[in-house]
C-alpha cells in the first residue's frame, strides 16, 4: 500500500525529545575536544522489517520539521542546572539548528536506507530523534492502536519493580511507540520507588525526573579511529574522566568486547569509575566477570554500579527469561548482594502496548540502530567497528572487523 505524505504536523515537538541525555555528554566532549573531526552513520534494520511504500517520504518530511526546533527558554535555563554540562557548550546549543542536508533518505521497495554525514559535533544529535521518528512514523502508517489497557500495563510494571525492591531508568525514546506513550511511561513510573529517571532531556525536564546517561559504543569507535583499535578503551575513559572530573562515571564495556575492555581497565580506572554497563550478550555471565575482575584488583564492589540494559523485559521474580529476553527483576536480585544494579529498560516500557490481536498478526517494536560508520580527522574517512560480546551485534564492513579482530588478537 502506498503512502502519501499526510502528516502535516512535527511528530517531535522539542529538540531535547530528539536526544538521550549520552548524545549530549558525548556531544560535549566531541566539541570540545574534536570539532574537526566528520563522521557517518548509517541505518541498519536487524529485524529485517520492510517498510511501506512511501515511507520514506514520511520520513523526509519529519527530518526537514526538525530544522524549526531551538531550545525554549526555560530548556536553556534547565540545561544550565545540570552540574556536569560545560557553560560553553550549553551557550553553543543553544543556537543549534539541525541541518536536514546531513541526512539521506533513500527507499527501495521495502528496504529503508538512511545515512548521516557532517562534523561529528553537529551530527552526533541526529540518530535518537531519526530512529523515534521511524519507530512511530512505522506504527502510525500501518494503523496500530494501543490496547486499551496500554497505561494499566506501565502501572504494572512500576508496581512489581518497586515491590521487588529494584532500581531502574527509562531507555526507551529510541524504539518507542510514540512521544505520547514514552511520556506516559515516566508520568507512571515517577511515582513508584526505585525510579532513578530518564534518559530523555525533555521528559527529564517536563516531570522533573533526573536525566540519565554518559557514553555509547559511538564514543570508543570514534576513539578506536583516532587512536588506534588498541587505544580506544583507555583514551575513551581518558578524555571522559579529564572532560566530566568525576561526573558521569558508568563505563560501557562491550564496544571492542568486555574482555578486551577489562585489559584496559586497571586499578586506578577501576576506582576512578562509579560503576560499568552491560549492553549484549550473558548479563549474568557478564556481571560475575566484572566482579571477579575487581576481586582480583582488590576492589569492593558494594559501592559499584552495574547498569543492565540490553533488551530487558520485567516478570515474576522466578522467571529468569521472557521469550527469549531477560527478566531484569531476578537479575536485580542476584546481583544486589555484590554491587548497585540498574535496570535501563527501554522498548518493553514504551512499546509493549498493542493489542493481543495485533501481536499475534506479527505487529512487534523495530529492531533496529543507527550506528556510526566512518570517522574523519584530516586524514580522510576510516571505518569503524563494533565487536560486540554477542557475534550477532558486530557491525560494520566484514574486512574492518576481520583487521581490528587481528590487532586486537580476538578470535
Amino acid at each position: 500500500m502506498a503512502y502519501s505524505i499526510r502528516i502535516r504536523h512535527p511528530l517531535i515537538k522539542s529538540i531535547l525529545d530528539t536526544l538521550d541525555l549520552y548524545k549530549m555528554t558525548m556531544g560535549s566532549v566531541a566539541f570540545h575536544d574534536f570539532p574537526h573531526a566528520r563522521v557517518t552513520y548509517a541505518f541498519i534494520n536487524r529485524g529485517k522489517t520492510p517498510f511501506p511504500e512511501g515511507f520514506a517520504d514520511e520520513l523526509r518530511n519529519q527530518i526537514e520539521m526538525l530544522a524549526d526546533l531551538t531550545l525554549s527558554r526555560s530548556e536553556f535555563q534547565w540545561l544550565n542546572t545540570i552540574r556536569f554540562l560545560r557553560p560553553t557548550f550549553i551557550e553553543w546549543f543553544n543556537g543549534y539548528h539541525f541541518h536536514p542536508s546531513e541526512v539521506t533518505v533513500v527507499q527501495n521497495g521495502g528496504e529503508l536506507k538512511v545515512n548521516i554525514n557532517g562534523p561529528w559535533y553537529r551530527t552526533i544529535f541526529w540518530e535518537v530523534g531519526v530512529m523515534a521518528l521511524i519507530s512511530e512514523l512505522y506504527f502510525t502508517l500501518r494503523g496500530v492502536k494501543k490496547a486499551p489497557d496500554w497505561i494499566e500495563r506501565i502501572h504494572g510494571k512500576g508496581k512489581l519493580l518497586s515491590e521487588n525492591g529494584c532500581h531502574f531508568i527509562d531507555f526507551s525514546t529510541r524504539r518507542r511507540f510514540s512521544g505520547e506513550v514514552q511520556d506516559m511511561v515516566v508520568s507512571v513510573l515517577k511515582n513508584y520507588a526505585g525510579f532513578l529517571g530518564t534518559s530523555n532531556p525533555y521528559l527529564a525536564y517536563k516531570h522533573g525526573v533526573p536525566p540519565s546517561g554518559t557514553f555509547a559504543h559511538e564514543y570508543v569507535q570514534f576513539m578506536a579511529a583516532y587512536y588506534s583499535p588498541r587505544l580506544a578503551n583507555p583514551k575513551a575513559t581518558e578524555h571522559w574522566s579529564r572532560h566530566y572530573a568525576g561526573d558521569l562515571g558508568i563505563a560501557l564495556t562491550d564496544t571492542f568486547t568486555t574482555d578486551v575492555f577489562l585489559r584496559d581497565f586497571d586499578m586506578f580506572q577501576a576506582k576512578l569509575y562509579d560503576g560499568v554497563r552491560h549492553d549484549s550478550e550473558d548479563p549474568y555471565a557478564w556481571a560475575d566477570k566484572m566482579l571477579a575482575h575487581y576481586k582480583r584488583l582488590g576492589i569492593l564492589t558494594g559501592n559499584k554500579r552495574f547498569v543492565f540494559s540490553d533488551a530487558l523485559k520485567i516478570g515474576p521474580p522466578d522467571q529468569k527469561m521472557i521469550g527469549n529476553a531477560y527478566n531484569y527483576i531476578p537479575l536485580d536480585l542476584k546481583f544486589r548482594q555484590f554491587a548497585q544494579p540498574v535496570g535501563g529498560i527501554g522498548t518493553f516500557f514504551s512499546n509493549d502496548i498493542c493489542t493481543i490481536e495485533d501481536q499475534a498478526n506479527g505487529i512487534k517494536p523495530l529492531n533496529i540502530v543507527i550506528k556510526l560508520a566512518t570517522a574523519d580527522y584530516g586524514r580522510g574517512p576510516i571505518p569503524v567497528v563494533k565487536l560486540s560480546d554477542e557475534p550477532g551485534k558486530h557491525t560494520g564492513d566484514p574486512e574492518a572487523i576481520a583487521q581490528v579482530k587481528r590487532e586486537l588478537g580476538i578470535a
